[in-house]
């Protein structure tokens, strides 16, 4: 639950182990590599050996990816979508690239054929199309053009029934005194014949651009439309025939081959990275020389690894140069693990920061709950990603988020059970040990959610101020952070003994519980904590002086410090939306069963409509209250927590590891 400590090394290879050295830096995830600046050094030669076979693999992995055979969803989730593969079996998918170059040259050969066949298929329907619109043209083919006549197909796209174009055609040839003859099709088809003779075919096509016809060209042939037009459609049927010959074959191929080439794609990829990693290294005679950054934890296992397989390789500290800070990684485990989802929705924080994730677990875990408040709800999310966790086979990633809602499900089902929350229904209106546990109704009494909203806000408020003072201890500035958080510290203690004088003294407080509660901490009066409330004053104004320079500005400084209690007390009030929150999602709740039950007397089919607006309502406000809590209880720890300690955001950590979009490492 930290920020793993980085070095800054070199990494020093003998030239023929750099791919051997790198692959077991690219399994361990451990070094991220930069630009490597070295005098009287040349640049390495070389350079990826399947530079061409990659783009090969990966476009026939495209291109068969529509005939891969369909998985059904519970297959899916049972058995994931990815490939299970040990070391020795990657290392043997790289050994035998011949194979794989093998199935690359069969693969493009069908696809050639493919294209030709599927181009063959649509010059042919285009064939059968224009002849399908001619096919009553009684001229044959062969005596559209001959020695003496000349025939024009024509379209007319104007033309109607009062209009025809045969009528517009032989208007515009008398009044040219052109002799022609006019076959026609249809109202806006005709065929126009004339002599064959130069003028008049010239004079022919001035009247055809008056008649605003379009000329058809159809395909060569020799007898009529109709007889081409069987011809075409025998020809057509044949190479669909064949087009379909070819999607078996390709739907075989990618059964016998896609998993194999989707492997090899991937191992090849790694094989990329990790040469491209090179295209920013030094070399001398001998060795290959790498800058990077380090995990030091994983130090010690690298060099194993390398004594292990016998590679000529070694790191070597450098110092780091002034100002520069290491890229940020951090590291969970246990229950904390999967919040680190929520840290990096933030980003990473400064490499001298504390990581945040272990310190928001509780609260995120807390306000989403509070946001959610049902307990049908969470036990919804309970139940979908219990599931998963059991019998699906998921990535890294995806188990991790659903151990997160996994556990905020749990959250949900017991605040709401507090706040008295069932799919929407009202609380006087649930069995009495359910109305029992609930101290809290949101919305016939909504102030006491509201104060314990607030309350939480200042609780996490001071937290994040003690941990900005255990922050700065560590970066040992431990003076700063007990001047600049603590008198503010105090200033909080003060204020949470005055209110709780305040509400003994006017017994405003009927609980038991919580009168206790106040009992024991209202041991001072209200004169003697206001008197300390100006210590509280004096300290912070002195703690923030310091930091000017000279008399104005220390005293401007003072007063821009206790001007950051208007900034404590807006982040407070930012907590209100946890009441907001949860009211939104009863109101909803309650809508729906509102709705449902307006037509449940609707005869015959009122419970359908009933049953389905119930699902298919709560469903809906489970997904939308869901995401509205993790987005708002993300934001609280964002920007009211993760400003008190958190100085700045670090550059994440980016290693040569794999990838691992399809393939998934399992133990030899």
């Amino acid at each position: 639950m930290a920020v793993v400590p980085m070095q800054k090394v070199r990494l020093v290879v003998h030239g023929t182990q750099v791919d051997a050295a790198l692959d077991l830096i690219q399994r361990s995830g451990a070094v991220e590599f930069r630009a490597t600046k070295l005098a009287d050094t040349t640049e390495p030669e070389l350079y990826f050996p399947h530079a061409q076979l990659l783009p090969r693999v990966q476009h026939a992995v495209q291109w068969l990816a529509p005939y891969a055979p369909e998985v059904g969803a519970w297959q899916k989730l049972r058995e994931g979508t990815r490939a299970e593969l040990t070391e020795e079996a990657v290392a043997k998918q790289l050994a035998d690239t011949d194979v794989v170059a093998s199935v690359a040259d069969d693969l493009e050969r069908l696809q050639v054929e493919f294209a030709e066949t599927e181009e063959r298929v649509r010059v042919l329907e285009e064939k059968r199309d224009l002849f399908a619109e001619w096919k009553k043209l009684p001229i044959k083919l062969s005596d559209l053009a001959t020695m003496r006549t000349v025939t024009f197909l024509l379209k007319g796209h104007q033309a109607t029934d009062k209009h025809p174009l045969k009528e517009m055609v032989a208007n515009l040839c008398e009044s040219e005194g052109t002799a022609h003859v006019i076959t026609e099709i249809s109202v806006q088809q005709i065929a126009l014949t004339i002599a064959n003779d130069p003028d008049l075919v010239t004079k022919a096509k001035g009247i055809l651009e008056a008649a605003d016809a379009e000329v058809i060209t159809l395909p060569e042939g020799i007898e009529t439309v109709e007889v081409e037009l069987t011809a075409v459609e025998e020809q057509l049927a044949k190479a669909k025939g064949d087009l379909a010959l070819l999607h078996d074959q390709a739907e075989h191929f990618a059964i016998t081959h896609y998993k194999t080439l989707r492997v090899a794609s991937e191992v090849l990829a790694w094989q990329r990275d990790r040469f491209a990693v090179v295209d920013d290294a030094a070399a001398t005679r001998y060795t290959v020389v790498f800058d990077g950054w380090l995990m030091a934890d994983h130090r010690t296992a690298i060099e194993a690894a390398f004594a292990e397989k016998g590679i000529a390789a070694a790191f070597a500290e450098v110092p780091l140069e002034d100002g520069e800070e290491p890229p940020v990684e951090i590291r969970n485990t246990g229950i904390a693990q999967p919040f680190e989802a929520v840290t990096r929705l933030y980003g990473m924080p400064g490499y001298s920061d504390l990581d945040p994730t272990a310190y928001l677990a509780a609260f995120f875990f807390l306000f989403f709950g509070m946001s959610l408040t049902d307990v049908g709800y969470g036990l919804a999310l309970v139940l979908v990603t219990g599931f998963l966790l059991l019998f699906a086979k998921l990535s890294k990633a995806t188990r991790s988020f659903a151990k997160l809602l996994f556990y905020v499900g749990i959250a949900t089902v017991f605040v709401g059970a507090l706040f008295g929350g069932y799919f929407g229904i009202a609380i006087d209106q649930l069995p009495a040990p359910l109305q029992a546990i609930a101290l809290f109704d949101p919305i016939g009494n909504p102030l006491p959610v509201f104060y314990l909203a607030l309350g939480l806000g200042v609780f996490q408020v001071m937290v994040g101020m003690m941990l900005k003072i255990y922050s700065e201890y560590r970066n040992g500035r431990l003076m700063d952070g007990v001047l600049d958080q603590g008198p503010w510290l105090f200033m909080f203690v003060v204020g949470i003994l005055y209110l709780c004088t305040t509400l003994a003294e006017s017994g405003a407080v009927t609980s038991e519980f919580f009168s206790m509660i106040i009992g024991v901490l209202a041991f001072l009066s209200a004169s003697q904590l206001s008197n300390l409330a100006l210590v509280a004053v004096a300290l912070i104004l002195l703690g923030s002086g310091r930091n000017g320079t000279g008399i104005v500005g220390k005293i401007i400084s003072a007063l821009a410090g206790l001007y950051a209690g208007v900034g404590h007390f807006s982040d407070i009030l930012s907590y209100s939306r946890l009441l907001a929150l949860g009211l939104a999602t009863s109101a909803l709740a309650f809508a729906v069963n509102l709705i449902a039950g307006m037509v449940s007397g609707v005869p015959y089919v009122g419970f359908i409509f009933t049953a389905t607006i119930l699902f298919i309502g709560h469903a809906f406000t489970l997904a939308i209250n869901t995401l509205g809590a993790f987005v708002h209880s993300a934001r609280l720890q964002f920007v009211e927590f993760f400003g008190k300690f958190i100085a700045g955001t670090g550059k994440e950590f980016s290693p040569l590891k794999r990838s691992e979009d399809y393939i998934t490492i399992k133990d030899d």
